[in-house]
């Protein structure tokens, strides 16, 4: 291990992350798993946390990585904890730590390490709740008032007051990676005269903005009640890099009086590992204002520890005449604030905001005091005066089509080093798609196919929920009668030779899902599906109920009156015990049980259907069928169960079953 990991005590180079993984050498399917990164070996948390290995930490809640695609659960708890978790990986990474667990479990680590190449698939680390963007370096803010207002007027009056900021799109912030079509909007007709008003049209002048991102976390302060700066400081969680897009001329039509809106909404790309805020204590340094002085902040936003952090900030752009060789146009350093991330968190609250976890903070377009650390071309060029070289001849004063910009991060010192990764966008030519076209959702889940018997009622019970869901689905046919369940080729999908089974092609992985058991793929369709209709309660004592109803049918039931089963019963008692009696007996007893549940349960509830509702649940999909076997068996149903008969007839209409019945 020590040969594939390499991390000290003092280099503290772990961040973390959330990654989609699969090895070359496994067959398993693409999930997303929560992870850290340390060195060029991403690991899976989820996997350390069912061996146990974060035991150390105590305060830490069940299931903080273990099943989970994003890190919102661990984000939310408490600073100690965060501190806890990154101490026990500390101790179980490095070389001379205290805890051998992980470096002695060959097994674990070839289930829990992957290379960090094309194997693994990043995805946003958190699920955004708010996305809020500040214009916090002074550098930057005077370039951009001296451009616009001349020299004297360069600052706002209240620009040295407080952090100046806007609330952003969370729905557009993507991962590292991807790529965005340049946006459209209103462009001013006459650049020296908006009253001459608008175009609609491509943007022309498409930029960037070197950022870092503060991600927010720890349990929401309460609405109404304000954060103090010692609070703030202990809310935040860990920092990404950030490429605030911006369209100027769309913004520069539509950002009076309120300040920028589309021109802003359509994008922002963040790196997928978030830096601990532990990680950067050895990193911390004075902003370059040095000092807040003239004017001295009010009180609630005076930090007598005021610094950021050393970390340089690069902004590179590859072009499609040059693909393979990025060209740096920018270095910047995150110490580049007036306003640090701790001071914008406390101001967002001062009005008794709830921040919650989860929840992304820009800091404003980074930019020093020499035209190379300029964060952004607006900048760079000048407000469009001026050429920025590329290095291999191409110039540009703002972004073309096909231009991929790269943002990437790195800090140094005596302590250590540790590395922010790169966010890395590619613009694409501006759609032709009209208002009004929305997208078609896409299926993770295809080519679905359903193996059953006509008589059968587990099968029966599949094709219902398949209605349920609209989803489209072939039918094949396994003639029980005939013993096609026990062919050689069928028990190779289906060991056991049962029906139902299900069949489906997982586009992410390009695996064939087979599924046996009508509960385990009702199961998997309500979560393959979410989108689609629900069969089960969401409430939790009324979900588990429903389950409790179900189980009266299928563990109580179902398998007492499996038909091979009574037939070998028959035999081995001597035909004391005959198929139909034994059967009319079990189902007698399974659905005069159901009868009483489900009569206690609409008791309080006005519905028509067994559970109460208006709507038929998972209880009437297992009913229905074997109400019908009941019937098979020659029960004097209408007089055994009236309630399940009533509850029967009104499925009996119900598009659902209508469609689902066997001819």
């Amino acid at each position: 291990m020590a040969d594939k990991v390499r991390l000290t005590s003092t280099c503290n180079t772990s961040s973390w992350g959330e990654s989609s993984s699969s090895s070359s050498s496994s067959s398993s399917s693409q999930q997303r798993h929560c992870a850290t990164i340390v060195g060029d070996t991403v690991i899976d948390l989820g996997m350390l946390e069912e061996a146990s290995l974060f035991d150390a930490a105590t305060s830490l809640t069940p299931n903080t990585f273990r099943g989970q695609t994003t890190l919102n659960i661990f984000i939310a708890q408490p600073k100690p904890v965060w501190t806890a978790v990154r101490r026990c990986l500390v101790e179980l990474l490095a070389n001379d730590g205290s805890d051998p667990r992980l470096q002695q479990n060959q097994p674990l680590q070839q289930a829990a390490f992957y290379p960090y190449d094309n194997t693994v698939t990043m995805h946003l680390p958190m699920e955004i709740q708010e996305y809020t963007d500040f214009y916090s370096s002074r550098e930057h803010a005077t370039n951009v008032g001296i451009m616009f207002r001349g020299k004297d007027n360069a600052l706002q009056p209240n620009w040295l007051h407080l952090p100046v900021g806007y609330h952003g799109r969370a729905s557009t912030v993507q991962v590292s990676g991807h790529s965005f079509h340049r946006p459209r909007g209103q462009l001013q007709t006459n650049p020296a005269d908006a009253s001459q008003g608008s175009t609609f049209g491509p943007c022309r002048l498409l930029d960037f903005e070197l950022e870092i991102g503060t991600v927010v976390g720890g349990p929401p302060n309460p609405l109404g009640r304000a954060m103090t700066l010692e609070q703030a400081k202990d809310r935040i969680f860990g920092f990404v890099l950030l490429n605030d897009w911006s369209a100027r001329d769309i913004q520069k039509f539509e950002y009076v009086p309120l300040g920028p809106f589309t021109s802003k909404n359509f994008c922002t790309t963040i790196s997928p590992w978030i830096v601990p805020t532990d990680a950067l204590e050895p990193f911390r340094a004075a902003t370059s204002a040095g000092s807040q002085s003239d004017p001295v902040p009010l009180p609630y936003l005076n930090d007598p520890s005021y610094s950021s952090y050393d970390v340089d900030l690069f902004v590179s752009i590859l072009t499609q005449q040059n693909p393979t060789q990025p060209h740096v146009i920018c270095k910047s350093n995150f110490r580049n604030l007036y306003w640090n991330c701790a001071q914008q968190l406390v101001h967002h609250s001062i009005t008794g905001c709830t921040m919650n976890p989860g929840d992304l903070l820009g800091s404003g377009t980074i930019s020093g005091s020499t035209p190379d650390s300029f964060g952004s071309m607006l900048e760079q060029s000048w407000k469009g005066t001026k050429e920025v070289p590329l290095g291999n001849g191409e110039t540009r004063k703002f972004l073309r089509d096909g231009d991929t910009v790269i943002v990437h991060g790195k800090g140094s010192s005596d302590l250590g080093r540790v590395g922010f990764g790169e966010a890395r966008a590619t613009i694409l030519p501006p759609t032709e798609q009209s208002a009004g076209q929305v997208p078609t959702t896409t299926e993770r889940f295809t080519n679905v196919k359903l193996y059953g018997f006509g008589r059968s009622s587990s099968t029966w019970r599949v094709r219902i929920a398949l209605e349920a869901k609209s989803i489209p689905y072939e039918t094949v046919s396994i003639d029980l009668d005939q013993a096609e369940n026990q062919t050689p080729e069928y028990l190779s999908k289906n060991p056991l030779g049962q029906v139902p089974m299900l069949e489906c092609l997982d586009s992410e992985t390009q695996q064939t899902v087979r599924l046996s058991q009508s509960t385990a793929i009702i199961d998997f369709l309500e979560d393959a599906f979410p989108h689609r209709w629900r069969l089960f309660p969401s409430d939790a004592v009324d979900k588990a109920m429903a389950k409790q109803f179900v189980e009266i049918v299928n563990s109580g039931t179902q398998p007492l009156q499996n038909r091979n089963y009574l037939a070998r019963l028959e035999k081995l008692s001597e035909g004391k015990i005959t198929v139909t009696e034994e059967a009319q007996r079990v189902i007698e007893r399974g659905l005069s049980a159901l009868e009483v549940v489900v009569k206690q349960k609409k008791a309080s509830q006005k519905g028509p259907y067994c559970m109460g509702t208006f709507c038929p649940t998972i209880v009437d999909v297992f009913m229905v069928p074997q109400l019908a076997n009941a019937r098979r068996y020659g029960l004097s149903v209408d007089s055994l169960f009236p309630l399940l008969v009533k509850i029967d007839q009104t499925c009996s209409t119900h598009p659902w079953f209508v469609k689902s019945k066997a001819d």
